[in-house]
């Protein structure tokens, strides 16, 4: 049976010797793994399609244990973060992050909606790097049934830092660019989500430790 779905890749992994498995999240399947036949060939026209990050829309075949590529289309590969090396890393994490987050063929639409709503901001540079990463961090571990608060962690929560955690809860992300941070509170809320992403889930993003050095 043949299934139209649009998603974002999340990781990819080279398979034989010209095929991929891309890991793909789509809002009604939720994570999931597609075979992709013969796209490391040059002579294949899918040879773009199958990198991470892109978002497109794609025509699959369900199979017993995975889906195949019939075919596919670009929507945004978002060749916008390629310019620069922090917009890059930090498209890798929102990515990564939602890839750590998610399971395997449960549907979650949304994680999928705040992981193509983070990577179009990201690219459109309207909201500053770091604070549209905290705000994605707070959905995707509320989403995935994780608290974000006082009591997720082992030091003390400031009442400032709740208040702008409960603000950006019940704001939109394209509304969030009217919060200004100070270095102390955002050092703060990092902190708080780090400390929760590295004890909340089985691995944590490497695109994390990148971060600290840009």
């Amino acid at each position: 049976m043949q299934e139209k779905v649009k998603g974002v890749i999340l990781r990819t992994m080279d398979y034989k010797e010209r095929d991929k498995i891309i890991w793909l999240l789509t809002e009604e399947q939720g994570k999931i793994s597609v075979i992709c036949k013969g796209v490391r060939s040059q002579k294949s026209k899918y040879q773009s399609l199958v990198r991470p990050m892109l978002y497109g829309e794609f025509l699959l075949f369900k199979g017993r244990s995975m889906y195949s590529l019939n075919e596919g289309n670009v929507i945004n590969s978002f060749s916008g973060l390629s310019g620069s090396l922090e917009l890059l890393t930090y498209g890798s994490y929102l990515v990564e992050l939602a890839d750590i987050v998610t399971q395997d063929n449960e549907p979650d639409g949304n994680a999928y909606r705040h992981l193509v709503t983070a990577l179009y901001l990201l690219e459109t540079e309207a909201i500053d790097m770091e604070l549209l990463a905290l705000a994605y961090e707070i959905r995707l571990i509320r989403n995935s049934g994780l608290r974000v608060g006082k009591e997720m962690v082992p030091f003390p929560v400031t009442k400032a830092a709740e208040n702008i955690i409960e603000f950006l809860i019940k704001t939109e992300m394209p509304k969030i660019y009217v919060l200004k941070l100070d270095e102390k509170i955002k050092k703060e809320l990092q902190a708080i989500t780090a400390f929760i992403i590295r004890e909340g889930y089985q691995r944590r993003p490497k695109s994390l430790d990148l971060l600290k050095f840009i």
